[in-house]
């Protein structure tokens, strides 16, 4: 009986990742998003102060959208090994049910 609960505490965490996914997707939109707003926003203003043109919009987005990537990259490491060790705890169980 022990390890029917087990089972069932693995899958329902397995399920909870699933969900957690689907926030994810939202996160990275807001992630990608803000960062590229700002930087828009602020290299417009500092170029019509400077008289530059284009110059600091496009090099405070292009620095956006690397922190951007940096971060949904280090986002999807840390979920990928939540996710590696939820699987590796469903095939213990597996194997325990053998």
């Amino acid at each position: 009986m022990e390890n029917q609960d087990g089972k069932k505490q693995v899958y329902a965490e397995r399920e909870k990742y699933r969900q957690r996914a689907f926030l994810m997707m939202l996160e990275v939109g807001v992630i990608i998003a803000i960062p590229a707003f700002l930087a828009l926003f602020l290299g417009k203003y500092i170029d019509k102060t400077n008289k530059a043109g284009n110059t600091f919009t496009l090099s405070l987005l292009a620095v956006a959208f690397i922190l951007s990537w940096i971060i949904i990259i280090k986002k999807y490491i840390s979920f990928t090994r939540k996710i590696k060790e939820i699987d590796r705890k469903i095939k213990e169980q597996q194997e325990e049910d053998k």
